[in-house]
């Protein structure tokens, strides 16, 4: 009689002892499940390789005495656009950065210099404010943003930074976040654009080389 209630309580122990080890490995295999975080990155990230691989040589370049800018992947031309420059006291610097930060809907921080003196800071979507709807930043305080001043442009006519149309800026913008590694589709960027009492700072992770010559 001893002998069956030893048998019975090693088949429990034995029995228990499975229990437990299907335990731990049922709870090792959640812990290796990508949580809903883990998942939205790894996807967010798949998707900022794909945008950054379709423009992985972009380069900027600005001709001043052609009053364009030019965008090339390595050496295929995908665009030209009619800019405006500084103004002779006021010229626009020629040598080779790299734009590493791009604005949508940039506040205006006067510079300090003399003619700005009056000036007063503009804030994003201000009519007045002079960046327009974008800025991509190279070398500050130079950049090239945008403008509605469609007469300005063609002309040497800045206080130093390079302008475009409003509606190319922002296309600009789009390609040079997409190249730099920041993008994360769409619908993202069309809520910063259009959230235009918001100033939206993008730091790109591959900065984007640009040439200003003469």
């Amino acid at each position: 009689m001893k002998f069956h209630n030893i048998a019975a309580l090693a088949a429990t122990v034995a029995l228990v002892s499975a229990c437990e080890v299907n335990v731990r490995n049922d709870t090792a295999a959640e812990t290796n499940q990508p949580t809903a975080q883990q998942q939205r990155d790894a996807q967010l990230a798949q998707m900022r390789d794909q945008a950054r691989q379709e423009l992985n040589q972009l380069r900027i370049v600005v001709d001043k005495s052609d009053r364009q800018v030019q965008l090339f992947n390595g050496d295929q031309l995908l665009r030209t656009e009619q800019v405006a420059i500084g103004q002779e006291e006021h010229a626009t610097p020629t040598g080779s950065w790299r734009i590493e930060q791009v604005d949508l809907n940039p506040e205006w921080i006067p510079p300090d210099s003399d003619w700005a003196r009056n000036e007063t800071r503009k804030a994003p979507g201000d009519p007045e404010n002079p960046m327009g709807r974008a800025r991509l930043i190279y070398n500050p305080p130079y950049s090239i943003h945008g403008t509605d001043e469609q007469d300005s442009l063609g002309r040497k006519a800045s206080h130093g930074s390079i302008r475009v149309a409003n509606s190319v800026v922002l296309e600009l913008a789009q390609m040079v976040i997409k190249a730099g590694g920041a993008w994360e589709g769409d619908q993202w960027f069309q809520e910063r654009i259009n959230n235009r009492s918001r100033e939206f700072q993008i730091r790109l992770d591959n900065p984007i080389p640009i040439e200003v010559r003469d």
